[in-house]
């Protein structure tokens, strides 16, 4: 496979056939709606002791829970965009320096943040939460110190997005927004639910359209650096360029 910085370059515009990465997106998309849906419908429509009341097979799906396929799968979606990032950056170092460093940023944010899904990180922050405010019956007091560290995430793409134009600008502010929105936002939410002793399917549907919202706002990353790669097929293999500008 070869690669090269410059996308306007001759080996990629007169040689080989484009490898088209949509279906690729859309199959990712597929997949996390379909853990979304398998976590929400199997302790609804299966009556077993597994798939209800904190059995094995429920907790294994469900998006709530930490440590399981759910949370596996939106790691798996930030380690993907952290190296497509990291890909981007190196591609675009010749060609586009200024986007090289704002990519450099994004796939550094988005490794934190792959470490912080993987190990709730950001569940540690309770106590400095609480330490600021109180508020009855409010679990999620790590949104104080969150929202300082969503600041940065804000920060880091959106360093990166005022370095890029067309597409790839609006899929990175529209998946930072995505991403965020549903991170603190839902979550916000839910705490609110919880301190109003609502449980029900109202914050069911709350924590599942957050855990739904997060992975299409990383997809939407993804998407983004895939719009700033030229990836064409050719008979000795592949070729892989920066789209400068």
């Amino acid at each position: 496979m070869a690669v090269v910085a410059d996308a306007t370059s001759e080996s990629l515009t007169a040689d080989g056939t484009g490898v088209r990465l949509r279906p690729v997106w859309w199959a990712l998309l597929g997949v996390s709606v379909a853990l979304n849906v398998a976590s929400m419908a199997v302790p609804a429509l299966i009556h077993h002791p597994l798939t209800r009341d904190r059995g094995e097979i429920q907790l294994y799906l469900d998006v709530f829970v930490e440590g399981n396929l759910p949370t596996w799968w939106s790691v798996g979606l930030l380690v993907v965009a952290a190296v497509l990032y990291g890909v981007t950056a190196a591609l675009a170092r010749g060609p586009a320096r200024a986007e090289s460093w704002g990519w450099w940023c994004g796939a550094a944010l988005l490794t934190l943040l792959s470490l912080d899904d993987h190990t709730q990180l950001h569940e540690r922050l309770d106590r400095i939460g609480r330490q600021l405010v109180t508020f009855d019956g409010f679990p999620f007091y790590w949104l104080l110190p969150g929202a300082v560290a969503g600041l940065v995430v804000v920060a880091a793409l959106s360093l990166l997005a005022s370095r890029l134009r067309g597409r790839p600008r609006w899929f990175v502010i529209g998946g930072c927004a995505l991403l965020l929105g549903s991170a603190l936002g839902m979550e916000l939410v839910q705490g609110l639910l919880i301190a109003s002793g609502e449980s029900g399917p109202l914050y069911v549907l709350t924590y599942h359209a957050e855990e739904l919202g997060e992975n299409v706002g990383v997809l939407l990353l993804i998407a983004a650096a895939a719009l700033s790669l030229s990836i064409r097929r050719r008979d000795d293999g592949f070729t892989v360029g920066y789209r400068a500008g």
